[in-house]
């Protein structure tokens, strides 16, 4: 090392507590941040006063070893102490101009310190260089393992959800199905008694619901045999179906199908899914005074099958739109973050696609599947 780097060396050591002191005054903390907090961040100052000055006694081999290394380790400690990546750096660049500024004031000629000038410069901005990648890195180590853990906890709670549905099921299901039994017999006995269809139209919304459910039990068979049939004749199930509903409520529903639309598929699966999109229209629309509006638009779209069914309900917040099929998501104020999550996965069985579109006038589910072109036909 040349004497004039030696003797800037020791000149820059020698005014350390005063670039300190300085740098103390300039340097940023978060507002909310205590006095032994603010220790802490002052030692970001210290620490790169003395990489600078080791620094420039180095060559370039050994230069960028070390500043890896004590960057790793500056890094390690501000995620410790939850400092912002962008304070941090602001903090070195501010050490950065007080030891620029404390050399000009160096008793020689600017001539002559140019290269000690552009040898400070380069180490500080290499060090903040390696020291936003390896906080960049550990953060986004810190961001993944959130996500795995929080991937895990809802893939526990479906697995738990499961094993409850294959126990409520087998206790619910059969009277359920014993009870639809007998309103089908005093229906056929008594076809004038009152209000029986309203009890069998809730009775098969409350099997709907239990079918929901089934959609995620580990122990409900999911490969069942896949059929062309027509959606045609499936909305018109499916309209009847929810028809004492949307009467209830005053909502109307209009459809405009093309004709001859197949697809190949479980029709219960995909009854199951275009059910539950219409009721959670239903519901969304509820508490609306504006006019309550369901409208079904069913076309061919080349080798897909494209249906869309918009409702006038309010907006989805854009805060909710990347997570609306996630588990547990829900715009309800009594959903349970379910049946969306369990439309998509059938949909996605179905080599489909489901996606939602919302604005301040429509909110519309997109269902594509692939197109058939006609129902097959059993002996």
């Amino acid at each position: 090392m040349d004497q004039l780097k030696d003797d800037v060396i020791s000149y820059l050591q020698e005014k350390k507590a005063t670039i300190l002191e300085r740098w103390n005054n300039k340097a940023m903390h978060p507002p909310d941040q205590s006095k032994s907090e603010q220790l802490k961040t002052n030692h970001v100052g210290r620490f790169i006063l003395k990489i600078a000055l080791h620094g420039l006694s180095l060559s370039q081999t050994e230069l960028e070893n070390y500043l890896k290394a004590n960057a790793c380790k500056l890094a390690k400690m501000k995620m410790k102490d939850n400092l912002g990546i962008e304070i941090l750096v602001y903090n070195v660049n501010v050490a950065k101009n007080m030891l620029i500024d404390e050399l000009c004031r160096y008793p020689a000629h600017v001539k002559k310190l140019e290269n000690i000038f552009s040898q400070l410069l380069n180490i500080i901005d290499r060090f903040t260089f390696h020291l936003v990648a390896h906080y960049s890195a550990m953060k986004k180590q810190v961001n993944e393992e959130k996500n795995r853990h929080i991937h895990s906890s809802h893939e526990d709670r479906l697995t738990l959800l499961g094993q409850m549905t294959s126990s409520f099921v087998h206790e619910f299901r059969n009277p359920l199905t014993t009870v639809q039994g007998f309103v089908q017999l005093l229906r056929a006995e008594h076809p004038d008694l009152p209000y029986m269809d309203i009890i069998a139209a809730e009775l098969d919304q409350l099997k709907f619901r239990i079918t929901q459910f089934l959609m995620l039990s580990k122990k409900q068979v999911v490969d069942q045999e896949k059929v062309v049939f027509s959606l045609n004749d499936l909305l018109e199930q499916i309209a009847a179906f929810v028809y004492p509903r949307l009467l209830e409520l005053n909502v109307t529903l209009k459809q405009e199908l093309e004709q001859n639309l197949f697809v190949k598929g479980v029709q219960e699966e995909i009854r199951q899914v275009i059910i539950n999109i219409i009721f959670n229209a239903i519901e969304v629309m509820e508490a609306e005074k504006a006019e309550a509006v369901i409208h079904i638009k069913g076309y061919r779209n080349g080798e897909k099958i494209v249906l869309e069914t918009s409702n006038t309900g309010p907006k989805i917040p854009e805060h909710l739109m990347k997570d609306i099929f996630e588990p547990f998501v829900t715009t309800k104020k009594t959903g349970t973050g379910l049946g969306l999550y369990v439309s998509k996965e059938i949909i996605e069985k179905h080599n489909g696609k489901l996606f939602c579109e919302s604005n301040d006038d429509w909110t519309t589910f997109t269902i594509i599947l692939d197109a058939y072109d006609k129902q097959e036909k059993f002996d």
